[in-house]
């Protein structure tokens, strides 16, 4: 198999918005880009410097790394903490920097939260296409809609092209309709879309829609047509294919994009983030443009942002990173944008069916993807390119972070670390092994984990991170029909992990699954299947703490990020990002985690969200 199986979630990406300039010069990248951001947000005036502050009176939960992990009060000054403990250590600790002080009338403080895994640009693109995902629009949009099927996404089609003024024009001028989040595993009942489905709802308007997951897409006749796409009648693209058929679909303005970029942003922060990790920058053929953008976002806007940099499974491409790119792993200042890895991707999506199994899937007689084998799709049918892309990543120091679904894909990605983190004869030495093995190195999503899995991750000293929604969202649709009841028990094996001694992290990988901290510590403590109305539990035995549960969105996925010697945690000395929040989360009489209010947060002594009924925030 070739790349034209590229199983990655954001290599399916439009064009992002061409530069007027034409040439990617730099200082055309950065006067387009201004100017631009400029326009987003100079009608919000100026930020405000940082604040110098004391926080007492309510529940502070530092999870320092060492000493009390709850202490009576906090004061930051100059966007840094300047320390932690009793009203009047801090006090004391705070003259010469004439603090305010704010009650927290017992409201709790913690953190800043961390999203380990989200795609940033990918989830600014799909703001401007309709919205057909699974989940159910504000203000309940991280639950499940119940009523979701095709019929009610026909619907929703329907109305869009009635109004054909309003849809988005291609190059031609000819209006497509765009439509994003479609997932059939999460239908009732579930049914497979292919153009077959979608040619009744407009024989000449192209319809394109994006699977969920981002590993499939769905389109009718007239846009194959219009994509010069003529071997694929079923309409159903994986892959490279799809960034074919993206090629002749609308393209975002600038202006509008970049708008869509500081809402995506702004939603991360009210959500009690500070720090997002894109898991995939440079998927496109302009990487200078993608990292601009990230890198002025991450300037103006609320949170700050690390990066893992997209590569395909080509030694090139690799090697185009490495020549021009070293990783910043332990800078301290604001450090408000940062590229810390690499990033490898070895197969698809479980609820896309695309994952890399050993087994074909347990519904495969019922559904299946034209032209996907019943096991799935790998990248790197000769893993030989994949160990020796790893190996020369780690061998010049770079954290990797590699894609891993299906049980067969984490197999072989877990022989492959083996070889390039072990010491043998001819090879590399055991001084070399540790090096390598200390860069924090992660398997993404690691959906399927077996004991010799777990126990072979726990020994080569990698990290898991979870995108746990899988457990919450899809665990029934995995239980009762792609795996099977024996299958679903090795999904996302939190507590395994932790037991193991791993350090693991919890993530949206956004736009996946909505954005959520609470929701995703909600997820990995009660592990109920949603779509059974709360009702099972999938594998109690996994079920986290409370407490792993919030060091899995604060400072374990700041540790995963290379971004715990600034963020993750309330001590004297790192940034002052922190959360407000109407209850505590440790709190085990509170059980929707979800729903509990996120009333302010704070990037760098800055408050950059307030909820609209909190309570005043500084006073003397």
């Amino acid at each position: 198999m070739s790349h034209d199986h590229l199983g990655c979630a954001c290599c399916n990406l439009p064009h992002l918005p061409t530069l007027t300039s034409g040439l990617l010069t730099e200082s055309a990248l950065s006067g387009e880009l201004d100017a631009a951001f400029q326009q987003a947000y100079a009608p919000h005036g100026g930020k405000l410097g940082p604040q110098a502050v004391i926080f007492y009176n309510g529940v502070i939960h530092t999870l320092a790394t060492g000493g009390s992990e709850q202490v009576d009060a906090l004061g930051i000054a100059g966007g840094t903490i300047i320390a932690t403990g009793t009203l009047h250590e801090v006090r004391q600790a705070m003259q010469t920097h004439q603090p305010d002080e704010t009650d927290l009338h017992g409201r709790t403080l913690l953190p800043g939260f961390v999203e380990a895994h989200m795609h940033v640009l990918p989830s600014a693109l799909y703001k401007s296409w309709l919205s057909l995902t699974p989940f159910q629009q504000a203000p309940r949009q991280q639950e499940l809609n119940p009523e979701y099927s095709f019929q009610s996404i026909r619907q929703q089609i329907l109305s869009a092209l009635a109004q054909p003024e309003k849809l988005q024009k291609d190059k031609k001028g000819n209006p497509w309709l765009l439509g994003f989040g479609v997932d059939p595993s999460l239908m009732q009942p579930w049914e497979d879309i292919t153009a077959s489905q979608l040619d009744p709802l407009s024989s000449t308007v192209p319809i394109l829609l994006m699977n969920s997951s981002g590993h499939l897409a769905y389109l009718n006749t007239a846009a194959l047509n219009a994509a010069n796409i003529q071997d694929n009648p079923s309409g159903v693209l994986t892959e490279i294919k799809i960034a074919e058929a993206l090629l002749a679909a609308p393209q975002p303005k600038l202006p509008e994009f970049i708008a869509s970029l500081k809402q995506v942003l702004e939603n991360a922060s009210a959500m009690g983030f500070t720090t997002v990790f894109d898991a995939g920058l440079g998927a496109t053929e302009q990487p200078q443009l993608e990292i601009g953008l990230l890198k002025l976002a991450a300037h103006l806007g609320p949170v700050r942002i690390g990066a893992a940099l997209f590569t395909k499974p080509e030694a090139a491409a690799l090697d185009k990173w490495l020549q021009h790119y070293k990783p910043d792993l332990d800078s301290h200042g604001d450090q408000r944008f940062s590229i810390k890895a690499i990033k490898l991707i070895a197969d698809g999506s479980n609820q896309g069916l695309t994952g890399y199994q050993n087994q074909p899937y347990a519904c495969s007689h019922e559904h299946s993807i034209p032209g996907v084998p019943d096991t799935g799709l790998s990248n790197y049918p000769q893993t030989s390119l994949f160990t020796s892309m790893l190996g020369k990543a780690v061998g010049q120091g770079w954290p990797v972070l590699v894609h891993a679904n299906g049980d067969k894909a984490v197999e072989y990605v877990l022989d492959s670390y083996q070889q390039v983190l072990t010491a043998q004869p001819g090879g590399i030495s055991e001084e070399e092994a540790q090096k390598r093995r200390k860069l924090r190195l992660r398997v993404e999503h690691a959906s399927l984990l077996n004991d010799v899995a777990i126990n072979k991750m726990a020994e080569l000293q990698l990290n898991p991170s979870f995108l746990i929604g899988h457990v919450g969202y899809w665990g029934y649709s995995f239980q009762s029909t792609i795996f099977g009841r024996e299958g679903a028990q090795l999904l996302d094996r939190c507590h395994s992990a932790v037991q193991a001694g791993m350090h693991i992290s919890l993530h949206s990988d956004h736009f996946v699954s909505p954005l959520g901290p609470l929701r995703m510590m909600e997820q990995a403590v009660f592990r109920t299947m949603e779509a059974t109305s709360g009702k099972d539990v999938l594998n109690p035995g996994e079920c986290l703490s409370r407490m792993a549960a919030l060091r899995a969105v604060t400072l374990d996925a700041a540790w995963h990020c290379h971004m715990d010697h600034l963020v993750g945690s309330l001590e004297a000395g790192k940034r002052a990002d922190l959360v407000i929040l109407a209850q505590d989360p440790l709190d085990e009489t509170v059980r929707k985690l979800r729903d509990i209010v996120v009333e302010e947060t704070w990037l760098a002594g800055v408050r950059v969200h307030r909820h609209g009924n909190a309570p005043g925030n500084i006073a003397r």
